[in-house]
């Protein structure tokens, strides 16, 4: 994973946690990279999951929420180096991911390892099929970061999400569907 995304958990981490619980959290945690981040470094995504447990036995909030949280307040962050032409709902963002956005990462980062994020179906603003495929087990990110972009482009209030998980052999999967409450 980018150096960034850890440097961005981080940020979100002390925002939610404070200064001094996310020095104790890079003090105690055993970390390859001993928890010094560059941008531009690439690291394995187990030390992020291990930064995630480390943190959530410190704070007692589930890996699971504060997965959803980062992804939630990463959105801000990765949506701004990307243009907005044409984008009017949060679907439509969804619909660039796999062939637009991350096509973009790939040019710039040959290296990247990003997730299989494709809508399989869509019935115009009401409701949407989304799968994420990842041998990284971060579908709870995802999640945060669709419902990021719910609260970005419409009323994320306005909208349900369900979601299925699975994994096959090496793949970590999850389907969400998301909404219109009516």
């Amino acid at each position: 994973m980018k150096g960034v995304v850890f440097r961005q958990f981080l940020e979100f981490a002390e925002k939610e946690f404070g200064e001094a619980k996310i020095d104790e959290l890079l003090r105690t945690t055993d970390l390859e990279s001993a928890g010094v981040y560059t941008n531009v470094g690439y690291y394995d995504h187990v030390e992020m999951l291990t930064l995630v447990t480390a943190l959530s036995n410190q704070t007692g909030r589930s890996a699971r929420q504060l997965l959803v949280g980062f992804g939630r307040s990463l959105f801000p962050t990765l949506i701004a180096g990307h243009p907005q032409d044409g984008i009017s709902h949060a679907f439509d963002l969804i619909e660039r991911i796999h062939g637009v956005i991350h096509r973009d990462v790939r040019k710039l980062y040959p290296d990247a390892e990003v997730p299989d994020i494709q809508p399989r179906s869509r019935d115009g603003d009401r409701e949407m099929r989304i799968t994420y495929a990842s041998g990284r087990p971060m579908a709870d990110l995802c999640e945060g970061m669709i419902m990021a972009a719910l609260d970005h482009y419409n009323k994320l209030e306005d909208f349900e999400i369900v979601r299925t998980d699975s994994k096959h052999r090496y793949l970590y999967n999850a389907e969400f569907h998301v909404f219109r409450r009516d």
